[in-house]
């Protein structure tokens, strides 16, 4: 076989509400989709903000609304990213687009209203399980004759 159709995403099921639900593990199209999103939402706040700043700068007259403008055009860092996908909405974000590989018909609103806090780990487990596989592993000796690793 070639391509990739060798691939195969890692699935859990997770029972809600009465029904099974297949969750995904998430693939790099989907992170860079959230990407995308976190971004489209970070461009409509800056327009608001450069508004805003263009609107104080013709008040007050010794600004400069080009230096204004360099401060508040900014991108998500890497650490923004991380931080906002642990946020209750990213989980949610992350946890609509590893279900509509199985579960298309669902929308982002249907899967928020669908997932509690108490199902918030073993859906980022179900969505992240090579992270959860390493989180398990712990160096248990470090003697200069053996090393160990405990899962």
């Amino acid at each position: 076989m070639s391509g990739l159709s060798e691939f195969v995403q890692k699935k859990t099921t997770i029972k809600i509400g009465g029904k099974s639900w297949v969750f995904s593990e998430l693939t790099l199209a989907d992170i860079a989709s959230f990407k995308a999103c976190l971004k489209t939402q970070r461009e409509k706040a800056n327009d608001v903000r450069r508004m805003r700043l263009l609107k104080d700068a013709k008040e007050v007259s010794n600004l400069d609304p080009v230096e204004l403008l360099r401060l508040v055009d900014t991108s998500i860092s890497e650490e923004e990213f991380e931080k906002e996908s642990e946020t209750i909405e990213g989980i949610g974000h992350l946890a609509h687009l590893s279900l509509k590989h199985h579960h298309p018909e669902l929308t982002l609103a249907m899967t928020l209203d669908m997932i509690t806090t108490n199902l918030i780990e073993v859906i980022t487990e179900a969505m992240f399980p090579s992270l959860s596989d390493s989180s398990k592993k712990k160096v248990t000796s470090r003697s200069k004759n053996s090393r160990s690793l405990q899962q």
